[in-house]
């Protein structure tokens, strides 16, 4: 763009010379990244040499600890990840229904209560900001171990996150439709049902699609805090050092992921289609 509007105002710029500036500006930008990493190295005592000089004997302490897999107790396995898909899909049901309703209060277009608009962008904003795992260490003591405290910590979640993305989503909406039928009369509700609601419907059901996937995911870290699921049995491999099942585990974890990848991908373009 600034060879063309340099041409435009009559200056003479040659291409190699426009070339020539921006690499100067990306090398000195590259560098300027360098020496912050380095000091802010330093600062921590981190060293990045070491990584590179001890680099082969990592390399072979994992595969000695890690490889091969071993599958023997393959029926736990895919007993604990029938759990944590169960339990994914359970809040991310749950957690999109009631994120839904809250951003119904939360959005400028639906949210007639002032006082309940910002109580629900309080709360919303403050589970959203709390990292679940910590979520799950602070509900430990008062929920104790187990599947119930998994569900409760990913629905947590998954309501925050998703109550502002569906409040965006609801500020998004069509006014002509909701203004129309303000005008023959329609309450409140039968404005969120018939104007509100069929537009964010088919994005809700991609992201609630999306929501069960990354329950998927965090329900490893989620499981070995507060129980459940794979993760659970993660926590125990680890504990016990018997790293060829953990790997196994991992592995069983991101086919998983990889599976249910690949079916939200095709439900969400028969949704949006």
């Amino acid at each position: 763009m600034k060879f063309w509007h340099a041409k435009k105002e009559g200056k003479k710029i040659s291409l190699k010379k426009f070339f020539n500036d921006n690499l100067v500006k990306t090398i000195g930008t590259i560098f300027g990244m360098f020496i912050v990493a380095c000091l802010a190295a330093e600062l921590i005592g981190f060293d990045f040499f070491l990584i590179f000089r001890n680099f082969g004997k990592v390399v072979a302490r994992f595969f000695e600890l890690y490889l091969p897999p071993n599958f023997s107790s393959l029926n736990i396995l895919l007993e604990e990840i029938w759990v944590t898909i169960i339990l994914a899909i359970s809040a991310g049901t749950i957690g999109c229904f009631l994120a839904y309703f809250s951003a119904i209060g939360m959005s400028n277009k639906t949210g007639k209560n002032r006082f309940l608009k910002g109580s629900l962008r309080v709360v919303a904003g403050f589970v959203r900001n709390v990292p679940t795992p910590i979520w799950a260490i602070i509900l430990l003591m008062a929920f104790w171990f187990g599947e119930f405290l998994a569900l409760l910590v990913m629905t947590l979640g998954t309501c925050a996150f998703n109550a502002r993305l569906f409040s965006d989503m609801i500020d998004e909406t069509n006014s002509h439709s909701i203004e129309a039928l303000e005008a023959t009369g329609a309450n409140y509700w039968q404005i969120i049902v018939h104007a509100v609601y069929p537009e964010t419907l088919p994005v809700a059901l991609s992201w609630a699609l999306y929501a069960v996937e990354s329950n998927i995911r965090s329900a490893t870290i989620i499981g070995m805090l507060a129980g459940g699921g794979i993760g659970r049995l993660i926590g125990v491999y680890r504990h016990f050092r018997r790293f060829d099942e953990l790997m196994a585990a991992v592995i069983m974890v991101v086919i998983t992921i990889l599976i249910f990848d690949q079916i939200s991908i095709q439900i969400r373009k028969r949704i949006l289609s």
